[in-house]
């Protein structure tokens, strides 16, 4: 109701009061002047004395304007399964971020701890490692088969100085023994109001490793001897002998609520609801509700530990499910949207979005994601391989992709930009090495050999290496028979469906090269000797690598060749071995020094751009809509949810 309108029923109302008291016995007649200044603007009644009409201004009592709550619609491609802690995906992860706050969070390639005071470290004397005495039929971890065995003899024991030592069976040795702490930030507290204690993350690490609760990964269980709470506060985890873990500093517990959830056994925590749909918070905001199908609302929670900073700026998130990728978009230009997550595929919708952003209705944030496709060549063919990459030689006898001149050629020869615009809508960045340029760890340009479209190049090297086109059919042979046709192995997804078909049609036209290609599903990362990656039984392949907070350059260590020795597991899937390079990796993985590390990290990335046993094509992309009047969004290359940040997140009305 307008407030004009409220002021017209307000003066009919004293209207029909003061005419209902005319009806009554009048009172003795009072002279009253008969002309009253009123001005015009103000609303007026009548009021009837004796027998003349006065014109008595009326004042309306103002009525406050609700404060309208601050609330932030984000738009999810699905509804989460669960928002209990052990369900790790995306979309619950972008929930339980604003329901617990994250405990330590993977941004710009490093971690940072959110409710933790500090991450431990040696420097700091939190964290350590020490020589410990280890006797037959202890349990201890193996360095030779990287799992928890029992001590006999034979077993690969890690020590102190970084060397291993075979158990000769005499029964003791010595072994590592890695230690860690963590402590909490003051004013942590139950939605309930109360505290959050070293207990409550006791309990969940007691509860993931019970066998009652089998979706929770075990791996870093198996590996810890002790996890316990030192005081109210803090809590320490200790490892197996023998275990070592460059990222100890991760091995800590989110806490639960041991004073609600300590009543079920992990089985009943399955099934229950309050534990999987409206999961008690210590976060910026709790849960009010789930609508099944529809939204889940959350509003901001009293007992936030940083409320007294005036956070979360927002009264209420909602997370609304959208599975439509074209309806979400336009809920977005509507404004029915506020944020759409990276989870969410925009890559095929990028160029309608930045019409939107033209029009100022959207605004994208695209960073390179933690991941890479790239091109793997196989140098080690299996013995019982007999495609291309195993029977096809150059001209000094090689096998074709031996020689470091056909892999550079075949780099020439593809136009990665026109792949990205093509096959990912631009919803990708060029990429050079295993490490993004954006990386803390990346070498630099001066240490990365670049590899610009360049078919005339590419064709140079290939002729050097005795592939021409000598009978005119229009695809390179090496004049005895053999033509430069290769298949190009990849796994079912989209994305990399139009990467390998781009690559094929470059290939043929840029530099004469035929290509098939082969689509394999789950079965192309099969552990085995007889699959096609491990077990080298392809020619080229194209698939996806991650890029952490250490640059990778370990999957290509000669110690990671997949091989029985590893049980068919390891990483090196293209067989390639340089003692340079193994040099300069493991110096760099190993160095204490942080200057000492990027100079040996940057080494490596040169020799790895160099020799050039995988084409690093693009780094996928990471996209994230908002509203113009959104802010505090921010998204990370490292990070999985834009989320972290959301106690910040705000919204002009």
């Amino acid at each position: 109701m307008s407030q004009s309108n409220r002021r017209r029923c307000l003066a009919g109302f004293l209207l029909a009061g003061l005419l209902l008291g005319a009806c009554q016995t009048a009172p003795t007649p009072v002279p009253v002047p008969v002309t009253v200044l009123v001005p015009q603007t103000q609303p007026v009644t009548q009021v009837l004395v004796q027998t003349q009409i006065v014109n008595v201004p009326v004042t309306a009592t103002p009525v406050p304007t609700p404060v309208k709550p601050k609330t932030l619609v984000i738009c999810l491609g699905q509804e989460p399964s669960s928002l209990a802690w052990y369900k790790t995906d995306l979309v619950n992860g972008h929930v339980l971020q604003a329901i617990y706050g994250g405990g330590i969070d993977h941004r710009d390639y490093e971690y940072q701890p959110v409710y933790y005071k500090k991450l431990p470290s040696f420097g700091d004397q939190d964290a350590g490692q020490a020589a410990v005495t280890v006797k037959d039929g202890d349990t201890v971890f193996d360095g030779a088969s990287g799992g928890v065995v029992t001590l006999t003899k034979g077993v690969n024991l890690a020590q102190v100085d970084g060397s291993v030592k075979v158990y000769d069976g005499s029964g003791s040795a010595t072994a590592v023994q890695m230690w860690a702490q963590w402590t909490l930030v003051d004013g942590l507290m139950w939605q309930d109001g109360t505290p959050v204690t070293a207990d409550d993350s006791v309990f969940t690490f007691q509860t993931d490793a019970n066998p009652g609760l089998p979706s929770v990964d075990k791996s870093l269980i198996s590996d810890t001897a002790r996890y316990e709470a030192l005081d109210a506060h803090t809590t320490r985890w200790t490892g197996i002998p023998g275990y070592t873990d460059n990222s100890f500093f991760l091995n800590v517990w989110q806490p639960l609520p041991e004073h609600v959830y300590g009543k079920l056994t992990p089985a009943e925590m399955q099934q229950d609801e309050t534990v999987n749909r409206k999961p008690l918070a210590f976060g910026p905001f709790k849960v009010d509700e789930w609508v099944a199908g529809d939204h889940i609302t959350l509003s901001k929670n009293p007992t936030y530990w940083r409320a007294g900073e005036g956070l979360p700026r927002l009264d209420q998130l909602i997370f609304r499910f959208v599975p439509d990728t074209n309806r979400l978009l336009a809920q977005l230009a509507s404004g029915q949207c506020d944020v759409a997550t990276h989870d969410t595929d925009f890559s095929t919708l990028l160029p309608l979005i930045r019409q939107f952003q033209a029009q100022k209705l959207m605004v994208p944030q695209i960073v390179a994601g933690p991941a890479y496709e790239h091109l793997d060549f196989d140098l080690k063919p299996s013995p019982s391989y007999s495609g291309f990459a195993a029977r096809a030689r150059n001209a000094n006898g090689s096998l074709v992709f031996a020689s470091r001149e056909v892999r550079q050629a075949i780099a020439d020869c593809l136009d990665r930009q026109a792949i990205i615009d093509q096959a990912a809508g631009g919803a990708a960045l060029l990429q050079d090495a295993y490490v993004p340029p954006a990386h803390p760890l990346y070498g630099g340009d001066a240490n990365t050999v670049h590899y610009p479209f360049d078919k005339k190049a590419g064709l140079a090297l290939l002729a050097k290496n005795g592939w021409k086109d000598t009978n005119g059919d229009g695809i390179l042979d090496n004049g005895q028979g053999q033509d430069f046709s290769f298949v190009l192995s990849t796994r079912s997804n989209a994305l990399r469906q139009k990467t390998t078909q781009l690559i094929q049609a470059q290939l043929k036209a840029n530099c004469m090269i035929d290509v098939k290609i082969d689509i394999y599903g789950s079965e192309f990362f099969q552990t085995t000797h007889d699959s096609v990656l491990q077990g080298f039984k392809y020619d080229v392949a194209e698939f996806t690598w991650p890029t952490g907070v250490e640059p990778p350059c370990d999957l290509y260590l000669t110690s990671q060749i997949s091989s029985a020795a590893n049980a068919w597991a390891g990483y090196n899937v293209i067989g390639y071995s340089n003692p340079k390079y193994d040099a300069a990796c493991s110096a760099a993985i190993s160095a204490p020094d942080a200057a000492q590390k990027k100079a040996q990290y940057a080494q490596a990335q040169q020799i790895f751009t160099t020799d050039l046993p995988s084409i690093v094509l693009f780094a996928r992309a990471k996209i994230a809509v908002t509203r113009p009047n959104v802010t505090g969004v921010i998204v990370d290359p490292t990070q999985d949810s834009e989320l972290w940040n959301v106690e910040n997140f705000d919204i002009s009305q």
